[in-house]
């Protein structure tokens, strides 16, 4: 495959069916409404982009609008977004082992390449993952990877941390962004006050971590599983700052400001 052209989608605010107040809510609200997903404030583009449509439950029109903005590549795994003509854009690829898709193949002269990768060894998702990486693409936003199924959940969680040194990758939801943040590194996020967001041990401990400009700040911390929570902290000043000594944290941000009476990371069953 040659190289791509970065996709420039119209602005989502173009179409009816994407215009806030339109009976669709409003999810990227914290963010730059007209910017597109290349200037996330939690994800901002940093080289070649794709976005992979998994085969999970699928986004909002919106979010994937706002994603595909800017974005270079556009990829289905299996029966993702089947019908395409459904979508914002026809994906360039579709990539899977397509025992969902059985059937139903057609390969139109319009329509995306289908990829098919025969290997019962890795998931779509990873299939996708694996060929980004053989193209020299640098970031994958996915979408759609929140599975039906907690297993399904948990391994796309994981390949933020397999596919780190090849891959900087992105977990998209309706409500949150996922990222990882691995050893020794620093960073800065400029994000309204007020958003809720969560720490999460991606591998066993992680220590050395220090979070500044929240309402429950850390200082040095180690963090592991079964460890006390770091779910649902507050940005109480901007810029949010977060620096990881060893081992890597998933930070998950909730894109809709919590309401005042929510006890946050306090809260216990």
């Amino acid at each position: 495959m040659g190289l791509l052209v970065r996709r420039e989608l119209p602005d989502p605010r173009s179409g009816a069916e994407f215009r806030p107040g339109n009976g669709l809510p409003l999810l990227m609200s914290p963010y730059p409404y007209d910017r597109g997903g290349a200037e996330n404030l939690v994800f901002p583009c940093c080289g070649r982009r794709a976005v992979v449509l998994c085969s999970g439950p699928p986004p909002s029109p919106y979010v994937l609008h706002y994603w595909l903005h800017g974005a270079d590549l556009f990829v289905c795994t299996d029966a993702a977004g089947h019908p395409y003509d459904e979508l914002p854009c026809t994906p360039d690829v579709v990539i899977g082992d397509f025992d969902s898709l059985a059937g139903r193949l057609l390969d139109g002269k319009l329509g995306p390449r289908y990829l098919q990768v025969v290997d019962q060894y890795t998931t779509d998702s990873e299939k996708a993952i694996l060929f980004l990486v053989d193209q020299g693409f640098e970031e994958a936003v996915l979408l759609g990877a929140e599975g039906w199924r907690l297993d399904h959940t948990l391994f796309n969680c994981s390949l933020l941390e397999r596919y780190s040194d090849k891959l900087r990758i992105c977990l998209v939801g309706d409500e949150t962004d996922t990222v990882r943040v691995g050893p020794g590194e620093h960073h800065s996020w400029d994000l309204p006050e007020g958003m809720a967001f969560s720490l999460m041990p991606l591998t066993g401990k992680v220590s050395g971590v220090t979070v500044e400009g929240a309402e429950y700040p850390l200082l040095g911390d180690t963090l592991e599983t079964g460890g006390p929570a770091t779910i649902s902290n507050r940005i109480a000043m901007s810029p949010l700052l977060l620096s990881v000594g060893e081992g890597s944290l998933l930070v998950s941000f909730f894109r809709q400001l919590p309401p005042d009476d929510d006890d946050g990371i306090l809260d216990r069953p």
